[in-house]
C-alpha cells in the first residue's frame, strides 16, 4: 500500500497536523484490514523508535539536543493516541452488538434519542440500533428517511443496503434507503463510505452521496437542504436544480417520482418556486407548468415525468 505508507510516514513526520490526524482517522475507519494494517505501521516505528542511537560529535549546545528528543517525545505521544484510537476501534467491529430494532408506524416524524445526539425518523422509516456503548452508535438503516445528528464527541457507524458502512464522528446527516439504491447527505462533518468493492469516498457538509449496488458509487454538492425537506417542511427554492426540487416534494409528500433517460434533461432546469403549504395536487400542477413537462400518475404513490 504505497499511497497509505506515505501518508503515515508524513503523519509521524507532522503528527500535528489536523488534517493528516483526520486522514489516519478516515484511513482507520474504511475497514478492519486498513486499520489493522496502520496499527502495525505505527507500533514498528514506535519500536524502532526506542532503539538506542549511537553517541554522535559532541555539539556545544544542549539546546539541540533537548529540542529534537522534546519533539520526538511527542510525536511518539501523538502516534500513541492514533494506536490507541485504532485498537478501540478494532475492539468496537469486532464485539457483537444488541441491536434494537425500530419500525416508525406512528403516521408521523418518530425521534429516538441516545446519550451522544438523536435520531429523526420518517413515516415508515425502518432501523435498528445500538447506541449503549458510551460515545458510540452503532445502527442499520433498511428502509426510509432517517437523519442522525451526533454529538461532540460521538462515532457512529451505519450500515445502509447495497453493503456500504458509513462512518463519521459529530457530524450531522440524513440517510434515504430503499431497495434499489441509498442516498447520504451530510449537514455537518464529514462521511466515509466504504464497500465490499472498495469503492471509498468522503462526503463534507452539503454533499450527497449516491450508493447503488449496480454502479460505483457518485457524489455531487447540492444547491439546497432539499433532501431535508421532509424534516424541516420547507418547499420554497430559488435557483434551485429541478432534480432537487423533485427529491424533496417526494420526501414530503410520501411519492416517488421517476425521471426516464428521455426527461433527464429537464432536471437540470433551474428553478425559483414556492410549494409551501400547497396540497399534492397543487404541488404536481405547479411542477408541470415550471418544467413545461407532464408528472402522469401510474399508481397511488409514483408519477412518472415526460415531456410527450
Amino acid at each position: 500500500m504505497p499511497a497509505v505508507d506515505e501518508l503515515i510516514i508524513r503523519f509521524i513526520q507532522t503528527p500535528h497536523d489536523p488534517a493528516l490526524q483526520e486522514a489516519i482517522a478516515t484511513l482507520v475507519a474504511e475497514s478492519p484490514e486498513q486499520a489493522s494494517y496502520v496499527e502495525n505501521k505505527l507500533a514498528a516505528w514506535l519500536a524502532a523508535s526506542n532503539t538506542p542511537v549511537a553517541a554522535a560529535t559532541a555539539v556545544e549546545t544542549t539546546l539541540l539536543p533537548a529540542f529534537l528528543y522534546s519533539v520526538k517525545t511527542w510525536a511518539a505521544a501523538a502516534v500513541l493516541i492514533v494506536l490507541a484510537a485504532v485498537l478501540f476501534l478494532l475492539h468496537v467491529r469486532q464485539t457483537p452488538h444488541k441491536l434494537l430494532s425500530h419500525v416508525n408506524n406512528t403516521g408521523r416524524i418518530d425521534s429516538l434519542r441516545f446519550p451522544g445526539g438523536y435520531m429523526l425518523l420518517n413515516k415508515n422509516a425502518a432501523i435498528s440500533f445500538d447506541s449503549s456503548r458510551r460515545q458510540s452508535v452503532y445502527a442499520v438503516v433498511s428502509e426510509g428517511d432517517v437523519f442522525i445528528d451526533l454529538g461532540s464527541n460521538t462515532s457512529c457507524t451505519v450500515l445502509v443496503p447495497g453493503d456500504y458502512q458509513l462512518e463519521t464522528t459529530a457530524g450531522a446527516f440524513h440517510v434515504h434507503a430503499s431497495a434499489s439504491r441509498t442516498k447520504v447527505f451530510v449537514t455537518r462533518g464529514a462521511i466515509g463510505v466504504a464497500g465490499k468493492r472498495q469503492d471509498t469516498m468522503t462526503l463534507t457538509a452539503s454533499m450527497q452521496g449516491t450508493l447503488d449496488g449496480r454502479r460505483a458509487p457518485a457524489r455531487k454538492k447540492l444547491a439546497s437542504q432539499a433532501p431535508l425537506a421532509w424534516k424541516t417542511g420547507e418547499l420554497a427554492f430559488r435557483n434551485v436544480p429541478a432534480a432537487e426540487i423533485l427529491e424533496a416534494v417526494s420526501g414530503v409528500y410520501g411519492i416517488q417520482i421517476m425521471v426516464p433517460p428521455s426527461a433527464e434533461s429537464r432536471c437540470t432546469k433551474k428553478l425559483t418556486i414556492n410549494l409551501n403549504k400547497k396540497t399534492e395536487k397543487e404541488t404536481i400542477a405547479l411542477l408541470q407548468q415550471s418544467l413545461s413537462a407532464h408528472l402522469v400518475k401510474d399508481s397511488m404513490d409514483r408519477y412518472y415525468l415526460t415531456i410527450k
